[in-house]
């Protein structure tokens, strides 16, 4: 799969989610505005390590995210328009002709998230690591998120199904989708993470 397919895949699972979020009772959460995210191109591989964690109901697996720095395309929009976003990104000449080498990953940063999930400050970018002149970069900041999906490949109904194993009732603060990419672009691998804030 190549980064446009890629793009269109992650829209498309993206919209049908939210729309199924949407219908899910919800409770409203303040959230304070955060800066976003970014990573070494050579930390990349070792940027996620896993820890564990024990729930108040049931021992999860936690990965603590180190921080990651990234530069690309940001907007708070509709989370029905993020297939928009990705449109965007790849036709970013100016952070596209920025890229000294074939980028090994692609970062979707989700944050400050309406009460009822409608909308998002999200980010799509590369690590710094990739870019000559980084510029208005966005940070994510090291925490311990739960594994949506773990790093390999998946069909787009799993993709689907990782959306909609999200709990809409607890507080979210981030959700950190990773593509991992060939040198051709093709994606290889997708990794998604989601970090609960206090209730």
């Amino acid at each position: 799969m190549n980064l446009a397919s890629s793009i269109l895949v992650s829209g498309a699972i993206v919209l049908s989610v939210w729309g199924v979020a949407l219908l899910q009772p919800t409770q409203a959460v303040a959230l304070t505005k955060q800066k976003s995210p970014a990573l070494n191109n050579e930390r990349v591989q070792t940027a996620i390590e896993e820890t564990s964690a024990t729930s108040k109901r049931h021992s999860l697996t936690t990965k603590h995210l180190n921080k990651v720095i990234i530069q690309g395309n940001t907007a708070t929009i509709a989370t029905s328009d993020v297939a928009r976003l990705w449109q965007d990104f790849g036709d970013n000449d100016r952070l596209n002709g920025n890229l000294k080498k074939a980028p090994n990953a692609v970062y979707v940063y989700y944050r400050n998230f309406s009460a009822n999930f409608d909308s998002a400050t999200v980010t799509i970018g590369y690590p710094v690591a990739n870019l000559t002149k980084p510029s208005a970069t966005t940070t994510i900041a090291p925490a311990d998120y739960q594994p949506l999906l773990s790093r390999k490949k998946y069909t787009q109904k799993q993709l689907e199904e990782a959306w909609q194993a999200i709990d809409y009732r607890r507080n979210i603060q981030h959700v950190v989708e990773v593509h991992y990419l060939s040198e051709t672009g093709d994606t290889t691998a997708t990794e998604m993470l989601i970090h609960y804030g206090e209730r």
